[in-house]
């Protein structure tokens, strides 16, 4: 019978993309020149086709949805790209706005993996603190890290990043008894 895959393929989605963010604390200075000058016009065309690709995804969704509930998800989803589109103005450099991206991503892989184990407000609860838990891990590491500092901002940023995409996907969740 074809299912679902098994929970294994969720926790090496969880973790290769955990790794990738930790990777970024050492070679991401390297990406520094795509994202200054001339060529930040590439970094943010590709920032902004994810967040167009995110859009259109929503609004699919949204879409699929019965009609009584579109509404209602519709301006839920539009508060939680609101919330995203006010993250990435607060990031004063393009950069930093790779974070949105990046945390949002391990938000959906952190859904899918903790719907394993729990459902409902418990689900959120736990996908929500694994991915504030990696963001301040990856921030206390570049505290220890010569050439990183530690950032207050970054440790909210990448939060409140997977949090909106988490309330995101919390609002698409099927209705109980439907």
């Amino acid at each position: 019978m074809a299912g679902r895959p098994g929970p294994a393929r969720d926790w090496l989605l969880c973790t290769a993309w955990l790794g990738l963010i930790f990777l970024f604390m050492y070679y991401g200075r390297a990406l520094d020149p795509w994202f200054e000058g001339r060529r930040a016009v590439y970094a943010q065309a590709l920032l902004g086709l994810a967040g167009l690709g995110l859009v259109v995804w929503l609004a699919a969704q949204v879409l699929r949805l019965p009609a009584h509930r579109r509404v209602r998800v519709g301006l839920g989803l539009l508060g939680c790209l609101a919330g995203l589109g006010l993250l990435a103005w607060w990031q004063p450099m393009l950069i930093e706005r790779t974070h949105l991206m990046l945390y949002g991503v391990l938000g959906i892989f952190t859904w899918r993996l903790a719907g394993r184990y729990a459902s409902g407000a418990p689900r959120l609860l736990w996908a929500g603190a694994a991915c504030a838990l990696a963001g301040l891990a990856d921030e206390l590491a570049q505290h220890f890290h010569p050439q990183r500092i530690f950032d207050l901002r970054d440790v909210f940023t990448n939060a409140l990043s997977a949090w909106l995409l988490l309330a995101a996907l919390w609002l698409l969740r099927p209705s109980p008894g439907r």
